[in-house]
């Protein structure tokens, strides 16, 4: 036979699980803060306008240099909640030639800037966007290049190359999205481009090829 438990007993019992529950809340409460305050975001490389077009690219004195195309990466916050000091590295970089791929070894990791205000890190509200630059491609002398637009111009390399300077051929680029509350992302991309300009928007639209590698 079950003796009943006294209603004093059951309190007790009740304040000690309640007291017990709150004490996990309390340590585990941050972590739970930080399990639930996660946004997922979207990348996307559109080759058209707003998001790719053709641009007059200015010196700092605002002389016109060149026309250019220049390539924005779309960053989209899929969630309710505001993605903070959302950011892009651009962090590796191969070439590829007769369906090999070899390390670009004179390539230096770097943050991408945002566009317009040109900040590193950015705060993208709930079910918006920004666009962040990844560089002109422009003609320069006799040849096209595409040019990172990296938080900072890198001095030359070993033999006087510009880590953040690419010449035509075929690419693959990886992108890595973080933020103080984004699900971390890697990406790539397969990037190619001919020794070949036009000052016709619409024609070297075509003529860029990019698209994500799955």
């Amino acid at each position: 036979m079950t003796l009943p438990i006294p209603l004093s007993d059951k309190i007790q019992i009740m304040m000690v699980v309640s007291t017990f529950l709150a004490v996990l809340v309390a340590l585990f409460q941050e972590n739970l803060k930080r399990h639930f305050d996660r946004v997922k975001l979207k990348l996307e490389i559109n080759l058209s306008p707003p998001d790719c077009h053709q641009i007059d690219l200015t010196d700092p004195m605002g002389n016109f240099m060149c026309k250019c195309i220049y390539l924005r990466v779309r960053v989209s916050n899929l969630c309710d909640i505001t993605a903070r000091n959302a950011e892009i590295i651009v962090s590796n970089l191969w070439r590829v030639e007769n369906n090999e791929k070899s390390i670009v070894k004179t390539f230096l990791p770097m943050n991408l800037r945002w566009s317009h205000t040109h900040p590193t890190k950015v705060t993208i509200p709930p079910k918006s966007f920004r666009f962040c630059d990844l560089g002109p491609v422009r003609p320069l002398e006799n040849s096209i290049i595409l040019k990172l637009e990296t938080e900072t111009q890198p001095n030359p390399v070993s033999g006087n190359v510009y880590p953040n300077i690419i010449n035509p051929g075929e690419y693959i680029l990886e992108l890595l999205l973080s933020g103080d509350n984004v699900i971390p992302k890697l990406t790539k991309w397969n990037i190619s481009f001919e020794n070949n300009w036009s000052n016709d928007e619409k024609t070297m639209l075509e003529r860029i090829k990019i698209s994500q590698v799955k």
